[in-house]
């Protein structure tokens, strides 16, 4: 830490110090201050040469680092005092224009944001890249002279005029005096200190970082299979195998588990069979070819006659020369030589064999895109939670699964979980660190003071990403460190994150053209590449998120000086003295009373007695602050007066109430300022802030009329006075919103001309938007004589001109927005647009044509473009919305071109009527997403393709016949998965082009596929694995019957309100048998294959291997067609011997031919739900299903009994949830007399004592009385966890008779049952007595219990964690679980 305050130091002293002496010239003062400025001066140099000589030294522990932190402190100091002397010197000029004082007012579009209570910042913008200057006219500045019409009606508190400030320069001299004794003392102590040091030897730090290795470090891979899976397939079976050499890098933050999964595919037995030669390697910081290659040579074994001599790199070539290579290198920090990589891959690409790899682990995406010639990078993320969950538990634990008697820890266990974000290495950790402890106390210590941070060994989370914090150049550490300020899970807009680094003056200039928004947005793109940020897109834009475990390490990292609080409660919280930029966070802070104000106002006098207010450099202030305690706020920060940032976004009081000193923050650089009050005002004193370079309205709904000194940005009266803005002088304004108010009562147009005319911005302006302005014509700024050439971003928004900009000459624009334009007719194709990433046209009325440059006067088609012209080349975004006239994409049917849209990523077409789509997927491979709504011919096209899979839903109209009037099939190999509602028939021609598709859902349609004949009896075959049809009116059982023996991997098969589909035959392969049962069987089934219009269903034999999940629903007519059997087990169902899943809802006739005398279905079920198949009588039929887990049967006759569960639920069966509803006798008189089991044992022994336990673990009946019989609950008691109880077919019950309540308690003597619920006992007037003796109860339920007033008299288990009374049960029910609060952990109650 000693060198890190040293590099502060450094940054400090470095800076570039004002010239001063003028300053004093202004202000009469030379001869007093010039001597000390330039004794200050000399003082800064020799700290300076000092710092120098203490980084070649082996600096100490922290008594060192504490000087260096004070040397850094008095320096700020020295900074200070001479800002504060050049803002003196300010004042005094005549010269201060106000240009200078605001740099940039990045003001807010006139759409209102969603303000958001987790502190996210959802305001659009324009250009994600910077805020900058976007002063606003109209709607947005009073027409009056005064500068604030109505002020005595206004809130603006009790701010006065703003008194003068008085320069002391008696004061300042002796202030500056100070600050050089105090340098003076710190430098010669430390020079005293570093004669002694000895020199500093330089450690690479990945030096700590243990040496990872081929063989597995953790056994168990959670929540990666599925990625582990599909790198194996690709490399041994999938698209690299013909390869000559592919490399995939993983990349991902530390920690994540980029070695483990490569450990794992290392070790994989399919991996090591294919590949000959495996190498690994450890690389860690500097990629070193030389060694590298050593190492490969090393492990590469040697072969005959090899050449005697050769290099490295010529002995490597032999002995690879047809052997297949896999080579991990592991932990890529940097390459340092641009060249060594290809010289690597160069010398490994001469094998003859086909299929070698290289995969390569890296934090950093630099990397992964410099390695990734051929093959896909994969990006790793935290795991999902279920995974995560089982992970976590298995380093606490020891097992995935936790301890009954430690489930009290899980809630606390739950939010530490939460903090973690799904990091392995974050679970490997803080696992550990709680399994020392296994106490509540000890997990919420952990949790509130956030253990993991203290870990300090180099295999733990924090030192792991302290790693890659300490990997970055200071400038880059400083900017991240400093983002700790806002609060956890914060969105950052760019713009908030680069003004909050420009206020806190950390970004340095480079070169004369560039800006501080320049080196800020690359700043924050190299902490995206370094993983420390992650770009996410949300409604409004394009933002920034931080993983909260390297939120917690930009704290620890800024400890010194930044300070995160949340109130109230500011706890454990290590407050330092040293602390100069401070953010509170409010949380629950509700109303004011005198308790919590209290309770606040003693939180914020301890912090100030640790932390020096006035040392303040920053302070932000996140979340609602109730009027009543804004005194108190207001007291604590009474002697703020050095800010240069100041970020309260949510102000529900004005400035001056809070800071009472606002008007003295001479030292200001980033304002930001936010309030949903309309009748809010400005502070008046912003006009006097002459350092002030950031001034953010965004958030900001009060009044926007500016301090009357200020009006010169923001006066719009005539043009001479918009001239006055002189906007073309401004060189450093990047961003401009000129907008008019859109309710003003009358319209000059000819004026409202002249005055845009006036508002030409410098030619170096990047983003310009135009909103409402109703003159007749574009300026000619941005029309023929086009001066914006530096153009990136234009935003036109309700322009009525008739003469559009001609964009001929923006040959750097990247972003094009027009919107609600009425009069723009034709959109033309400019040469200059080779460099646009973003079209949107949204409300364009009159838009009917694009037009290319040459072709002006006709539409355009492709076959008018010239034939090598370009179509823009880079364009990723095309949006189009409510276009009513166009016809559709700039080129004619189905003629295309590579050069057209090559970039393109995102393509969205809506409500434009008489659109015409040609989607153009099969010729765009960069096209990700395609969302298309109410267009000719399509209702909905809905495109998207990532790692994962690709996927088409399209949803028809009654004109559209075929499919090829959208869709180019020729190219669509790579469809995995289609939807179609609403649609014609696919083809033959359609299916075959179909060479990946796996999932086919077609709905509302006339038919699944047309003809598939008429490929001359040539086999095909498609790798669709699961089909779903709902609601098809033609003849779908014999389309499904042609299509099924061309699917040889249907796995699932999904049929919903198909009437047509009459019959089911199950087709068996047909094994050595009587010559006369197989011609019998033969013959049965082909007629009833062929008898006509019977709407039969033929399942060819290979489904009998491949089918694992079969669903009907709602098809009444069906019938399942019992044949001879052919074959033992073999005919109807039970040929399905790999069937795992099984439901038939609503199709009552399904089993109607069956006799139930014998077994149904095959015994491979896991999952069976019946719902309205009535006739089995009782369970024996499914007796045979010894791997059934999950059983579900509704309305399966009133006649229904459980014989046969008993063989379900013992020895054998594995059954652990079963509900029954619709049969009110289900139970009725059953003895499940486990005893039954062991009548056979040998030599009659007594076994009267022994039970055989049942597997039943969850059940939802209605038949209460059956249930509730002395023999089914003492059976049911040693595994049932849930119980549900259905009043359904319980009408008129008031209470539980005597008899049920004694069965019930029989589930006493259980140590499982954690849930009980009661549902719909409209008539139930009481609950059983004894509840209280259910001793391992957790969760107690009622749901449509409206006669039910009370709970027992005899109370509820002490076991109860949780009550739950839903909205349909008695208010008298509700009051009663409201008076258990505080006796019960959680108390759940529905209104």
């Amino acid at each position: 830490m000693a060198y890190a305050a040293l590099s502060a130091a450094q940054w400090v002293v470095g800076k570039r110090w004002p010239p001063l002496q003028m300053a004093c010239w202004r202000l009469g003062c030379h001869q007093e201050l010039c001597p000390n400025i330039e004794a200050l001066s000399t003082e800064l140099l020799l700290v300076k040469a000092t710092l120098e000589q203490a980084a070649h030294k082996e600096l100490g522990g922290m008594a060192m680092e504490m000087l260096l932190q004070k040397m850094r402190d008095s320096a700020q100091n020295a900074e200070d005092l001479l800002d504060e002397l050049e803002y003196f010197a300010s004042t005094t000029s005549s010269m201060a224009p106000v240009g200078k004082m605001v740099n940039c007012c990045a003001w807010q579009r006139a759409k209102r944001r969603q303000r958001s209570r987790n502190y996210s910042s959802s305001s659009p913008n324009v250009n994600q890249e910077v805020s900058g200057c976007m002063p606003k006219f109209g709607k947005l500045l009073p027409f009056s002279s005064s500068p604030h019409p109505n002020i005595g009606d206004d809130d603006r508190g009790n701010e006065q005029e703003t008194p003068k400030l008085k320069f002391n320069r008696v004061d300042f001299s002796q202030r500056m005096k100070g600050i050089v004794e105090k340098l003076q003392l710190m430098r010669n102590e430390i020079n005293k200190i570093l004669i002694h040091c000895e020199p500093r030897t330089v450690q690479d730090i990945t030096q700590s970082r243990p040496i990872t290795k081929g063989r597995i470090d953790e056994p168990k891979l959670y929540g990666r299979d599925h990625v582990m899976n599909s790198i194996i397939h690709d490399i041994i079976e999938g698209q690299y195998r013909d390869n000559c050499l592919t490399v995939i890098p993983v990349v991902g933050p530390g920690g994540i588990g980029k070695t483990t999964l490569i450990q794992h595919i290392y070790r994989s037995q399919q991996v090591q069979n294919h590949f000959p030669v495996m190498i690994w390697i450890c690389v860690s910081l500097s990629f070193n070819l030389d060694k590298v290659l050593e190492q490969i040579k090393t492990c590469t074994p040697a072969v005959e006659k090899e050449k005697i001599g050769s290099t490295t790199e010529d002995l490597i070539e032999q002995r690879l020369k047809s052997k297949r290579l896999l080579l991990v290198l592991d932990d890529i920090w940097q390459i340092s030589n641009g060249d060594d990589w290809g010289k690597l891959v160069s010398t490994l690409n001469q094998s003859q064999e086909k299929g070698s790899m290289i995969l390569v682990t890296t934090r950093f995406q630099a990397i992964a895109q410099k390695v990734k010639e051929t093959g896909h990078s994969i990006e790793l993320n935290g795991l999902e939670s279920e995974e995560f969950r089982k992970l976590f538990l298995a380093f606490v634990f020891g097992d995935e699964q936790y301890p009954r008697n430690k489930q009290f820890l899980l809630e606390t266990g739950d939010k530490i979980m939460e903090k973690l974000k799904g990091s392995p290495l974050a679970a490997k950790t803080v696992g550990r660190l709680l399994s020392k402890d296994l106490t509540l106390g000890h997990w919420k210590k952990v949790l509130k003071g956030k253990g993991w941070e203290k870990q300090t060994d180099g295999n733990e989370i924090m030192p792991a990403l302290k790693l890659s914090y300490d990997f970055l150049p200071f400038h880059l550490q400083q900017c991240f460190a400093y983002s700790a300020l806002f609060p956890e899970d914060y969105h950052f807009r760019s713009d908030e994150l680069i003004s909050l680094w420009i206020g806190l003056d950390i970004l340095i200039l480079n070169g004369h053209n560039q800006t501080f928004e320049d080196i800020g947005l690359s700043n924050l793109n190299e902490l995206v590449i370094h993983g420390f940020f992650r770009e996410e897109e949300i409604d409004v834009g394009l933002c920034y998120v931080m993983h909260d475990l390297l939120h917690d390490l930009a704290l620890k990292v800024a400890s010194h000086d930044c300070l995160n609080l949340h109130l109230p409660g500011v706890g454990s919280v290590e407050i330092q003295p040293t602390t100069r930029h401070l953010s509170i966070i409010t949380e629950d802070f509700g109303t004011y009373d005198v308790v919590s104000g209290k309770k606040i106002k003693s939180e914020l006098e301890e912090v100030k007695r640790i932390l020096k207010v006035e040392h303040l450099q920053t302070l932000m202030l996140f979340g609602i602050i109730h009027k009543g305690f804004v005194e108190i706020f207001g007291d604590f920060f009474a002697e703020v007066n050095i800010l240069r940032v100041l970020h309260f976004p949510s102000m529900l009081c004005p400035m001056e109430s809070m800071l009472h000193n606002f008007s003295g923050l001479v030292h200001l650089r980033y304002l930001c300022l936010g309030t949903n009050k309309s009748r809010m005002h400005l502070p008046l004193s912003i006009s006097k802030l002459y350092h002030l370079r950031i001034l953010d309205l965004q958030l900001w709904d009060g009044s926007r009329d500016l301090p009357e000194d200020m009006s010169n940005l923001a006066k719009f009266i005539p043009a001479e006075e918009a001239a006055q803005a002189k906007l073309m002088e401004k060189r450093y304004l990047r961003r401009l919103t000129l907008e008019w108010d859109s309710e003003r009562s009358s319209v000059e147009p000819g004026v409202e001309a002249v005055v845009l005319e006036s508002l030409q911005p410098h030619g170096d302006l990047q983003v310009l938007c135009i909103r409402g302005h109703r003159g007749l014509s574009c300026p000619t700024w941005l029309g023929d004589e086009f001066a914006i050439e530096a153009l990136r971003s234009l935003y036109l928004d309700g322009v009525s001109w008739e003469v559009f900009p001609s964009l001929g000459k923006a040959w750097d624009l990247r972003e094009l927005i027009l919107e609600h334009i009425d009069r723009l007719k034709e959109f033309i194709i400019e040469e200059s647009f080779c460099m646009l990433i973003k079209v949107e046209l949204i409300g364009l009325g009159s838009f009917e044509k694009w037009v290319y440059p040459t072709e002006q006067e006709s539409s355009l088609g492709g076959y008018l473009l010239p034939p090598n012209a370009h179509m823009f080349p880079l364009l990723q975004v095309l949006v189009i919305r409510k276009c009513p006239k166009l016809l559709g994409l700039p080129f004619s049917n189905h003629i295309v071109s590579p050069d057209w849209f090559p970039k393109l990523q995102e393509l969205e077409v809506c409500d434009c009527p008489e659109f015409l789509p040609v989607i153009p997927i099969s010729w765009i491979e960069s096209l990700c997403s395609v969302t298309i709504k109410c267009v000719k011919l399509l209702e909905e096209f809905a495109y998207s393709k990532s790692s994962n899979r690709v996927e088409l839903e399209i949803i028809g109209k009654g004109d559209l016949h075929s499919l090829d009037q959208v869709l180019v099939f020729d190219k669509e190999t790579g469809l995995e998965k289609l939807t179609l509602r609403q649609c014609p028939p696919l083809e033959l021609k359609h299916l075959l082009m179909l060479t990946s598709l796996k999932t086919l859902f077609v709905q509302n349609s006339n038919s699944l596929a047309g003809p598939l004949g008429g490929q001359d009896d040539v086999e095909w075959q498609l790798p669709i694995e699961h089909i779903s049809i709902d609601v098809l009116n033609g003849n779908s059982g014999q389309e499904l019957t042609e299509l099924l023996p061309h699917l040889p991997k249907l796995s699932k098969l999904d049929i919903s309100n198909c009437e047509n589909i009459k019959k089911l035959v199950v087709e068996v392969e047909l094994q050595q048998t009587t010559s006369e049962a197989s011609e019998m069987g033969g013959r049965e089934i082909t007629a009833a294959v062929e008898e006509e219009d019977d709407g039969v269903l033929l399942f060819p034999p290979h489904l009998c291997d491949s089918l694992l999940e079969l669903k009907f629903y709602r098809c009444p007519e069906l019938v399942l067609v019992d044949p001879p059997t052919l074959v033992p087990g073999g005919g109807g169902l039970q040929a399905l011997r790999s069937l795992q899943r099984l439901n038939i809802n609503w199709s009552p006739k399904f089993l109607s031919t069956f006799s139930f005398s014998r077994h149904l279905f095959p015994s491979s079920l896991q999952f069976l739900t019946l719902w309205d198949v009535e006739g089995m009588g009782t369970l024996e039929p499914l007796s045979n299903l010894s791997s059934l887990t999950r059983l579900e049967l509704h309305g399966c006759g009133e006649d229904l009994k459980c014989q046969g569960l008993w063989s379900l639920l013992t020895t054998g069966g594995q059954l652990n949830e079963l509900e029954v509803k619709g049969s009110p006798r289900f139970f009725a008189d059953w003895d499940p007399n486990p005893r039954r089991a062991l009548e056979d044992a040998e030599e009659g022994e007594e076994q009267q004592t022994q039970f055989v336990s049942s597997t039943l673990q969850e059940l939802r009946t209605d038949d209460i009385a059956g249930l509730f019989a002395a023999p089914v609950c003492r059976f049911l008691s040693s595994s049932l966890t849930k119980l549900r109880l259905d009043g359904y077919g319980s009408k008129g019950k008031e209470r539980f008779i005597k008899e049920q309540e004694d069965a019930l308690q029989l589930l006493s003597s259980l140590q499982e049952l954690e849930e009980l619920e009661f549902w719909s006992f409209k008539d139930l007037q009481q609950l059983p007595a004894g509840l209280r003796n259910l001793t391992s109860l957790k969760k107690l339920s009622f749901y449509g219990c409206p006669a039910v007033s009370s709970l027992p008299n005899d109370g509820l288990p002490e076991s109860l964690q949780e009550l739950y009374a839903a909205d349909s049960c008695s208010k008298e029910l509700k009051q009663y679980c409201r008076g258990l609060e505080g006796t019960i952990p959680k108390i759940n109650i529905r209104h």
